[in-house]
């Protein structure tokens, strides 16, 4: 019998569960060892590392035992079930920042700062700030902990032809309405040139919150309570999504065409092959684009030739507004409060030495060449070679009005906006219509 692709994943995700396991687990009786989970790039990058052999990564395996999680089943939450049971095992898990503070409020992350397993100090200000989370301290007073250490430096960011914005002596935009004014001089001069902005249709919120947030506008306040409804929050939600339907058309995709854009890629080809001037995706798309121009995918007159075509700048913002955002994509080592028991003090001194292999310079700087990874380690970001990081860091991330921030961890919340607020990209609602209709079914029992 051949199980369907969603099937399988189900079928995956219970054999999980089963190796997880729910509640307290026994002790090993043999070797102390910690279990963790991981994706593809962790395992990869710590086999190269083995294979010159680095003394640290000698005997990983047998001092760590790792579940790879595929990326599928991340959209599932796989460790819910488990931490939600007190389970002891994984010790180590692998998060999204969204999950971070959804876990910590939960009381399933250890303290990594207070604890000293990480110090926040180590980390690009920007990143270890999205990583930390109100906690309670020993006298149930607020103190900003930091609950899982970033992988790297992951956002959104904005995409642009360089070579264009400088063929035609236009600086590059800062707000809105400098974008779609160099969109208005550009086009009319580059034929090829067939959109002036893409963004993605499929995960809209993944694009629409930092849009959101540079027009000054918020769906949650800093101690989680929605707060999209209140009048100011509400006026500027809907100000953005006015602004993104009047540059339909001229400067972004017509509803008509936004099935060009529903596939996984669409975005950045579209981009390599010369159709778009700016473009949002994630940063990581820049090393995407690069293995693009050197394979010649579908090369083609006006296709990118050269990595220095391309520029990188935060998204724009609301003209008037002080600051601009990205949403933070990146993922990171979080540790199961459960598993740090009186008689289990080991575990901390094993998971701060695997955070420290998984995290120290040479493994991120490693993870920059050969993944193109931004650092969230400050040491190492002052040591990176690969251009594109560096691009990436100092035009986008260190720009001083740009703010990393995770979008709010509440799956339900983000679910229904997607669901509303894409209508209005598609034509089937009005601004004012998609809101209240994410409104009022958020405010239906069952609400988080």
């Amino acid at each position: 019998m051949t199980l369907s692709k969603g099937s399988a994943a189900v079928a995956f995700l219970v054999a999980f569960l089963l190796l997880w396991g729910c509640g307290t687990q026994p002790e090993p009786t043999v070797r102390r060892t910690l279990t963790y989970t991981f994706d593809a790039s962790t395992r990869d990058l710590i086999h190269i590392l083995e294979k010159q052999e680095i003394a640290a990564y000698q005997d990983f395996d047998r001092d760590y035992k790792g579940l790879m999680v595929p990326e599928s089943l991340l959209p599932l939450e796989p460790f819910v079930l488990g931490l939600s049971t007190q389970s002891q095992i994984p010790a180590v898990l692998i998060l999204d920042a969204p999950w971070v503070q959804r876990y910590a409020k939960a009381g399933w992350l250890y303290k990594l700062d207070t604890n000293k397993v990480f110090a926040r100090e180590k980390l690009a200000p920007s990143v270890a700030e999205a990583f930390s989370v109100m906690m309670p301290n020993h006298t149930n007073q607020l103190k900003k902990e930091l609950m899982a250490v970033p992988t790297n430096i992951k956002g959104n960011i904005l995409f642009y032809r360089m070579d264009l914005l400088k063929k035609h002596r236009v600086e590059p935009p800062r707000t809105w309405e400098e974008l779609a004014t160099a969109c208005r001089k550009i086009m009319p001069r580059e034929p090829r040139v067939k959109y002036g902005l893409l963004l993605h249709v499929t995960n809209f919120m993944n694009d629409f919150y930092p849009i959101l947030w540079g027009y000054g506008g918020r769906v949650i306040d800093g101690a989680g309570n929605r707060v999209l409804g209140e009048p100011q929050n509400l006026a500027r939600c809907l100000a953005a999504l006015r602004d993104l339907v009047k540059m339909q058309g001229a400067i972004t995709p017509g509803p008509k065409d936004l099935e060009f854009f529903e596939t996984t890629g669409s975005l950045r080809r579209a981009f390599y092959r010369g159709e778009a001037l700016f473009m949002i995706n994630w940063n990581t798309r820049l090393q995407d684009l690069r293995g693009m121009i050197t394979q010649g995918a579908s090369a083609r007159p006006g296709c990118l030739i050269d990595m220095d075509q391309v520029g990188v700048l935060p998204i724009p913002c609301q003209q008037g507004q002080k600051l601009r955002y990205s949403n933070i994509g990146s993922f990171g080592w979080g540790v199961n409060r459960y598993t740090v028991t009186p008689e289990r003090e080991w575990i901390v001194e094993r998971a701060k030495a695997f955070i420290q292999l998984v995290m120290e310079e040479r493994f991120q700087l490693l993870a920059a060449e050969k993944l193109g990874q931004v650092p969230a380690l400050e040491d190492a970001l002052d040591k990176v070679k690969n251009k594109e990081v560096l691009k990436v860091y100092h035009s986008a991330f260190k720009v001083p009005d740009m703010r990393l921030k995770p979008r709010p961890y509440s799956r339900r919340l983000n679910n229904v906006l997607e669901k509303h607020l894409v209508k209005v990209l598609y034509g089937q609602r009005t601004p004012e219509e998609a809101v209240q209709a994410a409104l009022r079914e958020l405010k239906s029992p069952g609400a988080s």
